[in-house]
């Protein structure tokens, strides 16, 4: 989580970035808020990329123009429990006009729903990534490159050490330690988001072996969003099914360690996992690795990129090694480097 404070990006002519609670682009009168952190915020147009919690603060704001697409509304709402009021639905490449910006959705590719926010400004065009994956998954599609002269780009893996294996090798090595822990009379068990991976882990199985899965009520309620988009995710609520001999069970994270089971075999799934080297954890992501976001930001082409989320640093340092394009990471107001 960033620290709230206000965090100068940029100014050029009179096209301004900061950070302020949220990610904010101002030319003149018209100033939208990206991705807002707080539900406090005093920006009357507010862009929320996707249903992640660290990223949906802007759906709580009572006053303001909230903008998201169909599947990030839905997703929010059955996993908050809350509807939301002052709503613009928006569907990739649906234009919205706001004051003198011109705002385009496109698929980010991190789950169902994300969206990446292309502003057509007087001053230039500027993207915000919002979180990107770029490679296809057995749910999502990668995310596009859309060409602008300015990029904010999230760099959760944004240091060198960050480069994830194919996802079809993720996928293989997830159904060996699965088949293994069966034979071995275990109960494999996933302890993962349950918005987004949970999801492409209950599908990677329905697709790869024929065991039962059994998922956590939570998990149930967000894989209806899902039904109702003709994604078909075969498993079984907790609530109404037994566990077996022969059953994956799928957790959220955040159940880890209170709900440990008989014969019980725990894994999880992150990018994070490449520093663990642990059998039962797997670089399974639904962001993008090192080099696919510097593949990114050479295929977008911008005249400016500006790091937010994660390995700022280390991703500005390397885009203008590498790729020779100025990068900066967010900033405070006296150049302290977040």
């Amino acid at each position: 989580m960033i620290p709230r404070v206000t965090l100068r990006l940029v100014k050029t002519s009179s096209l301004e970035v900061f950070w302020d609670e949220g990610i904010v682009v101002r030319v003149g009168e018209t100033v939208v808020c990206l991705d807002p952190q707080t539900s406090e915020t005093r920006y009357t147009h507010v862009f929320i990329s996707h249903a992640h919690k660290d990223h949906t603060a802007g759906f709580l704001i009572w006053k303001s123009k909230k903008y998201a697409t169909s599947s990030t509304v839905d997703l929010f709402e059955a996993t908050s429990k809350r509807k939301v009021s002052n709503l613009r639905r928006i569907a990739y490449g649906e234009k919205v006009k706001v004051k003198d910006f011109e705002v385009t959705a496109h698929d980010s590719g991190h789950i169902l729903g994300s969206a990446m926010f292309e502003l057509d400004t007087p001053e230039g065009v500027v993207v915000y990534t919002g979180d990107i994956n770029c490679v296809n998954t057995l749910i999502t599609s990668a995310a596009n490159p859309v060409e602008c002269d300015v990029l904010i780009i999230e760099s959760t893996y944004g240091s060198p050490g960050y480069v994830f294996p194919s996802r079809e090798e993720i996928y293989r090595n997830m159904v060996k330690w699965v088949v293994k822990k069966i034979h071995e009379n275990r109960v494999p068990t996933f302890y993962v988001y349950s918005v987004g991976k949970a999801q492409e882990i209950i599908k990677m199985l329905n697709e790869f072996t024929e065991v039962e899965v059994l998922i956590h009520p939570t998990i149930a309620r967000i894989n209806k969003i899902y039904d109702n988009l003709n994604i078909k995710l075969e498993a079984n609520s907790l609530i109404s099914a037994q566990k077996n001999d022969r059953c994956v069970i799928v957790y959220p994270h955040y159940t880890f360690g209170s709900i440990k089971s008989k014969n019980e075999a725990s894994a999880i799934a992150t990018g994070w996992s490449l520093r663990l080297k642990k059998e039962n954890a797997f670089p399974l992501s639904g962001h993008a690795d090192f080099k696919q976001l510097l593949r990114f930001v050479e295929e977008t082409k911008p005249k400016k990129v500006f790091t937010c989320f994660g390995s700022t640093i280390r991703l500005a340092k390397q885009i203008q090694r590498k790729l020779n394009i100025e990068a900066k990471p967010i900033q405070n107001k006296t150049g302290m480097k977040h």
